[in-house]
């Protein structure tokens, strides 16, 4: 894969994805009446969780996904030793 680089080693979108997260947590402990660190343990979490779903959006919006997963199911019932699934 040579020629190929990831967009996370572009400065910009790590400064982005930096700002998103501080400005997320930061708004979430903001909007709380008594902040505590368990309350900005879970904001944290649920900011970084949020922010793991986003990366899954591409490849979840791609139009190949529907043949990727095709062979995918393909190979695997093709697999030497089982049984092919019968008609339904």
């Amino acid at each position: 894969m040579a020629g190929t680089r990831s967009p996370l080693r572009e400065r910009w979108i790590l400064a982005s994805l930096a700002f998103v997260a501080a400005f997320s947590v930061f708004c979430g402990v903001a909007s709380v009446d008594d902040p505590s660190f368990p309350v900005g343990l879970l904001i944290a979490t649920v900011t970084a969780l949020g922010m793991t779903g986003l990366f899954f959006i591409p490849a979840a919006a791609s139009r190949q996904l529907p043949d990727v997963i095709r062979r995918s199911s393909r190979r695997t019932t093709d697999t030497p030793g089982e049984a092919a699934p019968g008609p339904r």
